[in-house]
Formats: C-alpha cells, sequence, structure tokens
C-alpha cells in the first residue's frame, strides 16, 4: 500500500523517513517574481498596473484560483510576474475571450465558477493539527489513523488511486531542520528526488518513490520543523498536482509558539495613525484657493466620472453641470487621473472600456465637448519612453476613445498630445470601484463639466 511505502509506521523518524514520497509530472510551486517581467512589454506592464490597482490579496485570490484551474503553478504572492501574467492569458485564451492579462469583472467571475469545481471534486478543506493550520482533499482522504508525531489521512484501502497526507510536528532537539531536509533529500535507487529548497523559514523536497508522486513541505520554529507530506498515486494527476500546491500555499503556523525564525521577541507595533481627513487628492502646497472648472466622462452606469486630479484637488465633492452633486472618490496625482461618482443624469450614457491596448496608428478620437475630435496613436511610449503612455498625433484635454467610441485612455490635460493608456486607466477605475458598463452608449453623451471649489 502506498502508505507503508511512502510513510512507513515510524513516520518521519529513523531510516523510514528517506522512503518518503513531490512533483513527477509538473514543476514545484516557487514564488512568483517580478524579475521573470519580460523586456519592454507595455502590455505586460498594464496588466501589473492593474494587479497593483487592486491589491495583494485581491490579487492572492486570482492566483490562489488559477491554481486550481491548472494554469498556474506558483505559490500566490499578491504580485503579478511572468507565470502569472501568462496564466491569465492562457485562462483568457481557454474561455474565448482577449488575452490582455487582465481580468474583467465577468471574467474573474468565470475563474472562481472553474475553481470551485475543482475545490470541490476535492472537498479541498482546512484543518488545525499539531501547530500548522492547512487545506487539504477531504473528499479524497477520508480515513485518519494517528501516529507519533501526528495524524495520517489516506484514500480507502481499496480504492484503485490511493492518496495520502501526513501532517507532522518534529523537535529540532531530535534533529535539526537543516538535517531533517538532508535527509528527506536524500535519493536511493528506488527513490528519486526532482526538487529539493532550502530555506531559512521553510523547506520543500519532491519526486518519486516506487512509482509514487509526493511532495514535501517544511516550516522552521524555535524548537520544531512543522510541515506536511503528501503523496499520491501519478494516475491522479494531472488534476491532482494542483492539491500540493493548494496546500503549499495554504500551510501556515498555528497555535502556541507559532513564530517562525528568528523568533525574538517583537516590541508591540505602533498604533496605526488616524486615517487622513479631507479631500482625497489634497491642493500642492501653495496652490490658490480659487475654483477649478475641467472635463471628465461618464464611465459606468452608476455615474462615476473620470476625470483629472488636477481637476478635483483640494475638493471632497464636485459641482456638475446642471447643478448636480458629485463625491470625490480617489486621485492619483502622478498619472492625474481621479474618480468622482454622482448620480448618471437623464440622457447621459457612460463609455465601453476598452480591453485590448491601442495599436501604432490606430485612429482615435479626443472627446473633449459635444463633437470627438479625430487623432491617430503616433507611438506607443510617452516621452522619455514611459510605456504608460501613446503619444498622439493631435492633443487636447478630455477622453481618448477608439473608432467604437469606447474608453481608450485618459488625455494629458494640458493638451500635449500624450494619454495614459487605456489599461492602466480602467485598472485605476476598478481599483476604486467602478465597474464597466454593460454596453457602451453615444459617446458624445458621455461628457460632462465639472468644477471644484476647495
Amino acid at each position: 500500500m502506498l502508505a507503508s511505502r511512502m510513510i512507513g509506521a515510524s513516520m518521519l523518524i529513523g531510516v523510514a523517513l528517506l522512503s518518503l514520497p513531490a512533483f513527477a509530472q509538473t514543476a514545484p510551486p516557487a514564488p512568483d517574481s517580478d524579475n521573470s517581467k519580460p523586456a519592454s512589454d507595455p502590455a505586460f506592464d498594464a496588466a501589473k498596473a492593474a494587479a497593483v490597482a487592486m491589491g495583494a490579496d485581491a490579487f492572492a485570490s486570482i492566483q490562489q484560483d488559477l491554481i486550481w484551474t491548472g494554469d498556474l503553478n506558483t505559490l500566490p504572492s499578491g504580485e503579478m510576474g511572468k507565470r502569472s501574467y501568462d496564466a491569465i492569458r492562457a485562462f483568457q485564451k481557454r474561455i474565448g475571450v482577449n488575452d490582455t492579462g487582465i481580468f474583467t469583472p465577468q471574467q474573474r467571475d468565470v475563474l472562481a465558477q472553474h475553481a470551485a469545481k475543482f475545490t470541490a471534486a476535492f472537498g479541498f478543506d482546512t484543518l488545525t493539527e499539531h501547530g500548522i493550520t492547512i487545506g487539504y482533499p477531504a473528499k479524497v482522504t477520508t480515513e485518519r489513523s494517528e501516529g507519533r508525531n501526528g495524524p495520517h489521512l489516506s484514500t480507502p484501502k481499496a480504492a484503485k488511486n490511493q492518496a495520502t497526507v501526513d501532517i507532522l510536528n518534529l523537535p529540532t532537539a531530535k534533529e535539526s531542520f537543516e538535517a531533517l531536509f538532508a535527509r528527506l533529500k536524500t535519493e536511493n535507487p528506488k527513490r528519486k528526488v526532482t526538487y529539493s529548497l532550502l530555506r531559512p523559514d521553510f523547506f520543500v523536497v519532491s519526486g518519486t518513490n516506487e512509482g509514487m508522486t509526493f511532495y514535501i513541505r517544511f516550516i522552521k520554529t524555535d524548537t520544531e520543523s512543522r510541515g506536511f507530506v503528501l503523496g499520491w498515486d501519478p494516475a491522479l494527476s494531472p488534476r491532482f498536482d494542483r492539491v500540493a500546491i493548494a496546500m503549499a500555499s495554504s500551510l501556515k503556523l498555528a497555535g502556541a509558539g507559532d513564530q517562525s525564525v528568528p523568533s525574538k521577541a517583537q516590541p508591540a507595533p505602533a498604533p496605526e495613525p488616524p486615517k487622513p481627513v479631507g479631500p482625497p487628492v489634497p491642493l500642492a502646497a501653495g496652490a490658490p484657493m480659487t475654483p477649478k472648472t475641467g472635463i471628465g466622462a461618464f464611465v459606468s452606469s452608476q455615474g462615476d466620472i473620470l476625470t483629472y486630479a488636477s481637476v478635483i484637488a483640494g475638493c471632497e465633492t464636485v459641482t456638475l453641470q446642471g447643478g448636480g452633486k458629485a463625491k470625490v472618490i480617489g486621485g492619483d496625482p502622478n498619472n492625474d487621473i481621479a474618480l468622482v461618482r454622482g448620480a448618471l443624469p437623464a440622457g447621459a450614457q457612460p463609455l465601453a472600456w476598452r480591453l485590448p491596448a491601442l495599436g501604432e496608428n490606430e485612429a482615435v478620437s479626443l472627446l473633449s465637448g459635444a463633437a470627438p475630435v479625430a487623432t491617430t496613436v503616433s507611438a506607443l511610449a510617452g516621452a522619455n519612453s514611459d510605456t504608460r503612455r501613446v503619444m498622439l498625433a493631435a492633443g487636447s484635454a478630455g477622453t481618448l476613445i477608439d473608432k467604437d467610441g469606447a474608453l481608450a485612455g485618459l488625455p494629458a490635460a494640458d493638451g500635449s498630445p500624450s494619454a495614459l493608456k487605456g489599461l492602466f486607466v480602467t485598472a485605476f477605475l476598478r481599483a476604486n470601484g467602478a465597474t464597466a458598463p454593460s454596453q457602451g452608449g453615444d459617446p458624445t453623451k458621455a461628457s460632462v463639466t465639472l468644477t471644484c471649489t476647495p
């Protein structure tokens, strides 16, 4: 049986440890890294900006779901790297949409639905045992027995394809963390290690043992090595491979003595400073307290308006043409972009959001008033090779739209012939709670004038 071949009655104590069973079919998970960023790729830069805008937790959730769909073979980091970018595009291609590397809200929902099918199939659940909290395939490993150093979970003995989970807590007084790693990565004629990694606070060993696949991950504490061993019949791959990554990403210390190395006493964290009160975008020092009027465009059915940070600086609310009020939601002075939210007035129609990046020499228009002004994209990077922007044949404050009337960027407020790319604009909008309309309307009915009185 797999349990006896891989674990043995003595668990990880003694020579039986060497028969422990990690990835034979796929590469082991490794932290995603921006070091793998492709050179001079504006689409990747836009996708990375979108990931940053949504926040690390939200993007890590996307990465976790991509693990379950089999598109990502790395631990969730909350950061966009080349592997995550490629995984998103692969999923987008599979569901038949443009592979931009940025999920629309609808695509994010589809991803969650696909991932949920796999978590349900394995009954992925969480338990806390012997100082760790971990997710595991509860629907597969339904039988439990107790070992000297932790519980052993396994499929029923009559099952055709076996899988096991061992949760282990080993005193470092008997065997140091580093010695345990060295022993676990030892090979013999029947046991091959395909991957091993030692870090100060964790290690990973994976490979095959007597034809079975295994994955081992341990965390170091002051007094113990805590972790798990997952073993499975290769016939369960490749679907089961993703369970190993999901378990690795869920592993964390639990209970007393959880502090990982180094575990020196830390001073109590300083209390968080009070959240600032006042306008989301403050006036620059020395700026005059005079009213400013600028242009914006409705970009959602909820009354969200895209405009400039330089226009709304110093204001918590602005006045729209016709006398309506809108609340300033947020702004980014570095990119001179802002979002205000009011009520969509009768007759106004929001712009659709363009997904693909603009191409060089593509026809676009500047929405600066009642009638769009035609221009073209003259270069795919702004001044000084600024990949956030495109250069235009002509410039004007307002909104950049494509030939279909969809939002494609934010022109420079000073009228210079450049525009913040649409992928950065929509990432900012999503980060501030705006959602794309189900369909766009007449772009000539999207423009709105607004006044900020600091």
